[in-house]
C-alpha cells in the first residue's frame, strides 16, 4: 500500500497522500484526469527514489477549480502623493489519489 509520494507537477514538487485532496497551481480544466512524475515513492516502509524520475506515473482525479487567497500589492511614492493597489485571486485546482481497495 503507498504511503506517500513526492510527485512533480507543472515544475514544482508535491508531497501525495492517498485519499487526501491538495492543491495545485492551475491544470486544464477539460480533462477529469491528469498523470504526474514521480521523484520518490514510499510504499509499506520502503522507499523507491528515482534518478531523476520512477517509472510509475501516479493518476490523479481532479476534484474542481478553486481560487486561491487574495494577494493584494500595493505601490506607494514617498511626497508624491501616489498610492495604487491592486490585487489577484490565483486560480488552482484541487486533486486527489484514489487508492482502490
Amino acid at each position: 500500500m503507498l504511503d506517500y509520494a513526492i510527485c512533480e507537477i507543472s515544475g514544482k514538487q508535491y508531497r501525495v497522500f492517498p485519499n487526501q485532496p491538495f492543491i495545485v497551481d492551475r491544470l486544464n480544466d477539460r480533462e477529469k484526469k491528469t498523470e504526474a512524475l514521480v521523484l520518490m515513492l514510499a510504499e509499506n516502509g520502503k522507499v523507491k527514489i528515482g534518478t531523476p524520475y520512477l517509472k510509475e506515473k501516479l493518476t490523479l482525479d481532479i476534484i474542481e477549480m478553486v481560487k486561491g487567497d487574495k494577494i493584494r500589492v500595493a505601490k506607494f511614492h514617498a511626497k508624491a502623493n501616489y498610492r495604487k493597489v491592486t490585487g489577484i485571486r490565483p486560480r488552482k485546482t484541487e486533486l486527489i489519489y484514489t487508492v482502490k481497495k
